[in-house]
């Protein structure tokens, strides 16, 4: 298995997400697509690896956040892979978007509010925002386009990449664990946890985590996730972070 993080996350004020490419037998799978305004610099990072969007099978979201789905559409040809909980609490959503005539959106807004233990109102404002900036998709979301494979943890695509439910920061949020990936500095292949925002950087590791969510579902599960994933791996691809090995607490060479 080859890993490479195209792009890597990062946290405040842009809130950029990561974007892995995965491959393996000859199949290119990536996890998440980032923002809508990295388009330019997903495409270019995929160029460099020797791919065009026609070529990648597969693409997962490790949930339907806006910053972590907003370039599927440029792969024509790939499956969408996502929990059956967030599709359907998303497509929930989008009704409810759809339905929303008043101003700003209030509506929407105060639904993302009830459906969070713990969210900002940056996020609130932003969710709404992206939301019509990539409407396209979420559309198909909404009515249910057949592109989309619905899974759960324990799902196994190909031979080593394996679908964790890690919930917390969504109720049907997924990470990914890339078994048996070449690591610089490590005779053996290693597991890597590509967790999506079940650890959103790598201060997520420390003992106090990041402190409280900016935005969880559930906070408690948020935290049990958390310390799990902690707990059971070494090398982590965070949200918004680059590649990290937790006992060296460094990012590594890994990818472009």
């Amino acid at each position: 298995m080859e890993l490479s993080v195209l792009i890597a996350g990062s946290g405040f004020p842009k809130l950029r997400s990561a974007v892995t490419l995965l491959r393996e037998d000859g199949r290119a799978t990536l996890v998440d697509t980032g923002l809508v305004e990295d388009r330019p610099r997903l495409l270019a990072a995929l160029r460099a690896h020797g791919l065009g969007p026609k070529e990648i099978d597969c693409v997962v979201a490790t949930h339907l956040h806006y910053d972590h789905c907003g370039n599927h559409l440029l792969f024509s040809r790939a499956r969408f892979v996502v929990g059956a909980t967030e599709f359907e609490d998303a497509r929930g959503f989008m009704d409810a978007f759809h339905r929303d005539a008043s101003p700003d959106k209030r509506d929407t807004a105060d639904i993302l509010r009830r459906r969070n233990q713990a969210v900002k109102d940056f996020y609130v404002r932003s969710i709404v925002r992206e939301v019509t900036r990539n409407l396209d998709f979420y559309e198909r979301v909404r009515t249910g386009d057949p592109r989309f494979a619905l899974a759960d943890g324990g799902c196994v695509l190909g031979r080593s990449i394996e679908l964790l439910a890690t919930p917390g920061h969504t109720a049907g949020h997924l990470s990914v664990v890339a078994h048996d990936v070449r690591v610089e500095g490590s005779a053996s292949p290693q597991d890597m946890l590509i967790a999506g925002d079940a650890l959103v950087t790598r201060r997520s590791l420390d003992d106090d985590g990041e402190g409280d969510p900016h935005l969880a579902a559930n906070v408690e599960s948020f935290r049990r996730t958390r310390r799990r994933l902690r707990d059971g791996y070494r090398y982590f691809v965070p949200g918004h972070d680059a590649f990290v090995d937790a006992c060296e607490q460094v990012a590594l060479e890994a990818g472009a």
